[in-house]
C-alpha cells in the first residue's frame, strides 16, 4: 500500500487527503449534530413528561373508599383523557399498583412494566413492543396524606423517526458531499500545482551552460513563489560559482603558465650560451627563482583548495597576540631591511582564542604585503588593541593606498590593483584571499581603510575569550 502510494501524483494524493479529510469533518459534523438533535428532543420529552406530571398530580383524589381516582372526566367518561396525551400509573410506597391510564385496555397491555424500584426522580426509556418506545419518569407525589410514585409515559416514536430522517440525510448526502470534495480538491491541486510544473519545465532546460536563466516566480508572496525564488537565489550562487571558477581556472593557468614560459625561455638562452659558466650560473639562478615562485604559486593553490575543501581544521588555544606579531616581525624584518623599511611592534597584551598557524599565516600574508608595496625608508605599524569588547591587529603602512573601487575586490583571488606590475614585483594575489578565509574561519573579520596616496590600514578583527565563550 505505501508503495502504491508513493507512486501515485501529487496531485491525486492531494485529491485523495482533501476528500478523506472532507469525510472525517461530515462524520464528525453529522455525529455531533445527531448528538445535539438527539439532546434536545430528549429534553423537550422530559419538558412534557414534568408538565405532565404538574397535570395529572393536580388531579388525583381518594374517594370514600380510599381508592385513587383521577377528578378529570371527560363527555365520553375515560375518552376525555385523550387531550392528555401521556399515558401513567400511580403506585403506592408498598410497590402497589393505585391507579393505572393508558390509551388501550389493560387487557390489550402485552408487557406491563414491574413496579417502580426507587422512590425518586428519574428518567429512563423501555421498549414496550417490538419498535415501540416510550420513554418513562416516575416522581413521588402525595394524594393527601398518601405518598405514592407517578410514572408517566410518552411515546417516543416520532422523535425516533426525526432522528432517523437525519440519519438517512447525512447517509445520502454524505457521498454526493466526499465526491464534490474529491473534484473541488482535484481542481484546487491542479491549479495549485501549475507553478510548480512550470518551475520543473524550466529547471529541466537549466544547465550548467545557462546558468543565467531562473524559475519563474508568478507570485512572490506565497510559498511556491518563495521556493521559486530560493531555487533562483541557489542558480545565482551556482552561476556565481562556476563563473569563479572559470576565472580562477583562467587565471591559475594565466600564473602558471607565466613561470614555465620563463624557465623554458631561460632554459633555452642557456642552451645557446652553454660555453660560457657566468652565464650559466646566472641562468641557473633566474630559473631556480623562477621555480620558487612557481612553488609559491602552487602551495598557496593547494592551501586555497584545502581550506575550501574543509580539509584544514580549526584548533582554537590561547594565542597572545603580541608573542604572535614578534613572531612576524621576525621573520619579515630581513625583507623590511633590504627594502629599508622598519617594523613596529606595539600592543595591551591581549590574548585571544584563535588557530595559531591560520591567524600567523594571515598576519604574514598581510604584512607582507605591507612590506612589498610600501616604499623604501617607511614605517610599518603592528599594533593589538581591544575595542568594543573584541580584540584588534591593526597593520597601518605607508604605502600608495587602495581607491575605493579596488577595497572590496583585493580579497578576491588573483586579483591585483596595479595589474602592470610584474609577478616578482606584485605577487599572485592570492595571499589577501588566504587571510580572509582564515580569519573568517575563527568568527573574525578583516577590515580596511585606506585612502589613495595616503597608505593603508588593515584590522584583523577577533572575538575575545569571553565572546568565544
Amino acid at each position: 500500500m505505501s508503495s502504491w502510494w508513493k507512486r501515485r501524483s501529487l496531485k491525486l494524493r492531494l485529491t485523495l487527503w482533501y476528500a478523506a479529510a472532507t469525510a472525517v469533518v461530515l462524520a464528525v459534523f453529522a455525529w455531533v449534530a445527531y448528538e445535539i438533535v438527539e439532546h434536545r428532543l430528549g429534553a423537550e420529552l422530559d419538558r412534557q413528561l414534568r408538565i405532565d406530571f404538574d397535570l395529572v398530580e393536580a388531579q388525583l383524589d381518594i374517594d370514600a373508599i380510599g381508592k385513587v381516582r383521577w377528578l378529570v372526566q371527560g363527555a365520553h367518561g375515560d375518552e376525555g383523557f385523550a387531550r392528555l396525551s401521556a399515558w401513567f400509573e400511580v403506585w403506592s410506597e408498598d410497590k402497589q399498583l393505585l391507579f393505572r391510564h393508558w390509551p388501550v385496555r389493560e387487557t390489550d397491555i402485552k408487557n406491563p412494566l414491574p413496579a417502580p424500584v426507587e422512590s425518586t426522580l428519574q428518567f429512563y426509556t423501555v421498549e414496550l413492543e417490538h419498535d415501540l418506545h416510550v420513554r418513562i419518569m416516575e416522581r413521588p407525589a402525595r394524594v393527601h396524606e398518601l405518598g405514592v410514585i407517578v410514572r408517566l409515559f410518552r411515546d417516543e416514536t416520532d422523535t425516533r423517526r426525526t432522528l432517523a430522517q437525519i440519519v438517512e440525510v447525512f447517509v445520502l448526502a454524505a457521498p454526493l458531499a466526499v465526491l464534490l470534495a474529491a473534484l473541488g480538491g482535484y481542481f484546487v491541486a491542479r491549479r495549485s500545482l501549475t507553478p510548480v510544473v512550470a518551475m520543473a519545465e524550466q529547471a529541466m532546460k537549466i544547465t550548467s551552460e545557462n546558468l543565467s536563466e531562473r524559475l519563474p516566480t508568478p507570485n512572490l508572496h506565497d510559498e511556491l513563489g518563495q521556493l521559486a525564488t530560493v531555487f533562483n537565489q541557489t542558480l545565482q550562487r551556482l552561476d556565481n560559482s562556476f563563473a569563479e571558477l572559470k576565472r580562477f581556472t583562467a587565471d591559475a593557468s594565466h600564473e602558471l603558465r607565466t613561470p614555465l614560459t620563463a624557465l623554458r625561455t631561460v632554459g633555452e638562452v642557456a642552451l645557446r650560451q652553454g660555453d660560457n659558466p657566468a652565464a650559466l650560473r646566472e641562468t641557473i639562478g633566474s630559473m631556480l627563482e623562477e621555480a620558487q615562485r612557481l612553488n609559491d604559486l602552487i602551495e598557496s593553490l593547494l592551501t586555497l583548495a584545502r581550506m575550501e575543501g574543509g580539509k584544514i581544521s580549526i584548533k582554537l588555544e590561547p594565542v597572545k597576540l603580541a608573542e604572535l606579531a614578534g613572531e612576524v616581525c621576525d621573520n619579515l624584518g630581513v625583507l623590511a631591511a633590504e627594502r629599508q623599511q622598519t617594523i613596529k611592534v606595539s600592543d595591551d597584551g591581549i590574548t585571544v582564542m584563535a588557530d595559531r598557524f591560520l591567524l600567523r599565516q594571515a598576519l604574514m600574508n598581510i604584512v607582507h604585503n605591507a612590506v612589498r608595496y610600501s616604499p623604501p625608508q617607511t614605517h610599518i605599524a603592528m599594533r593589538t588593541t581591544e575595542r568594543n569588547g573584541q580584540a584588534v591587529i591593526e597593520v597601518a603602512d605607508q604605502g600608495p593606498g587602495i581607491a575605493l573601487e579596488h577595497q572590496q575586490k583585493i580579497f578576491e583571488r588573483f586579483y591585483r590593483v596595479d595589474q602592470s606590475r610584474s609577478r616578482s614585483e606584485g605577487g599572485h594575489g592570492l595571499g589577501l584571499a588566504i587571510a580572509k578565509w582564515s580569519v573568517e574561519h575563527q568568527a573574525g573579520c578583516i577590515e580596511l581603510e585606506s585612502e589613495f596616496g595616503k597608505g593603508s590600514v588593515f584590522r584583523i578583527v577577533l572575538p575575545t575569550p569571553a565572546d568565544s565563550r
